[in-house]
């Protein structure tokens, strides 16, 4: 079975268990303080190809209590916001212990593979197209970034130290079903689009009337991910997931609105006023996964608007 940390709850996580299974592959999710269960995740439930146990991802004694219960043969890593102890450090001190916990069970339980999320933020003040062997600055304008980048340094010396696979996924522009938080302009058009309220463009990156990204409809992100996680085989320790190919936000709106015909939104006008991040080249992930993007923008807007109005809150 494979331990998804973050499974149950989390916007990536949910996605990535339902993958995991849709490919054959057994699972045991973790929840921590958020009950709340994914429709889409239910009949799996249902089933016992999804197992729910409870832990905390920053503590070796919870993880190792999973282990007790289950036979673990492969960990994803996808949950977020570990945070350990009081004060300035917290933040800081939940990712040390989090790589520490996993870690340390990874080695107990002889897996196969270790996956870590990571994000295409590293490319941060680069242009063009970055590939996984662009060099990267140090410096991080973000706590995330910087935390990030210890994961990657972190995993990096566990696979060398252990020989265990250990494999970090810089991920862009998710959007789609359980997306609670709806910090991409994608989800906020699509909730406005259906649920007739003025969509609220306010504290989106790159979410203005000029701008380009590359947004990658979640079943498609999740796919890769349980791809890269149940290769028999990989020749990096690094691979972008994405779509492959910049899409401007006027071509999100025109998506949207011939979906729901009368949906109307105004974005800010010119360019959102940060440096723009680069396309992230997938050419490892399709040479070493196969991996192929099932939905373009129109589908994967469809599909997000078909599940919305069939009564998914998120």
């Amino acid at each position: 079975m494979i331990l998804v940390v973050g499974g149950l709850n989390g916007f990536i996580g949910s996605n990535t268990t339902e993958a995991l299974v849709e490919q054959g592959q057994d699972s045991v999710v973790t929840r921590h303080e958020n009950t709340e269960v994914p429709r889409f995740l239910q009949k799996h439930i249902d089933h016992r190809h999804v197992i729910i146990e409870s832990a905390d991802s920053t503590s070796i004694a919870q993880l190792r209590k999973i282990g007790e219960k289950h036979k673990i043969d492969g960990i994803v890593n996808v949950a977020g916001g570990f945070a350990s102890g009081d004060g300035p450090m917290r933040g800081l001190r939940g990712y040390f212990d989090m790589l520490d916990a996993t870690f340390q069970v990874a080695q107990e339980w002889k897996v196969k593979r270790v996956t870590f999320s990571s994000t295409g933020g590293m490319y941060l003040g680069l242009q063009g197209t970055a590939s996984e062997e662009h060099p990267l600055f140090l410096q991080s304008p973000f706590p995330i970034l910087a935390y990030q980048k210890i994961v990657e340094v972190a995993a990096s010396e566990f696979a060398k130290k252990t020989d265990i696979s250990t494999i970090c996924a810089r991920l862009m522009g998710m959007y789609g079903p359980f997306d609670g938080n709806q910090f991409g302009l994608e989800s906020r058009l699509v909730h406005a689009a259906v649920s007739g309220k003025p969509a609220n463009p306010e504290n989106v990156f790159f979410g203005n009337a000029e701008d380009t990204g590359d947004p990658c409809y979640i079943k498609d992100l999740a796919f890769a991910i349980a791809l890269v996680q149940t290769a028999e085989k990989l020749r990096y320790d690094v691979y972008n997931i994405g779509s492959g190919k910049l899409t401007s936000n006027k071509e999100v709106v025109e998506a949207v609105k011939r979906v729901v015909p009368n949906f109307k939104v105004d974005l800010p006008p010119g360019r959102f006023p940060f440096p723009p991040l680069p396309l992230m080249e997938t050419k490892r992930l399709q040479a070493d996964t196969g991996f192929s993007p099932k939905f373009d923008t129109q589908s994967a807007i469809r599909h997000y608007v078909d599940r919305l109005k069939a009564g998914n809150p998120k």
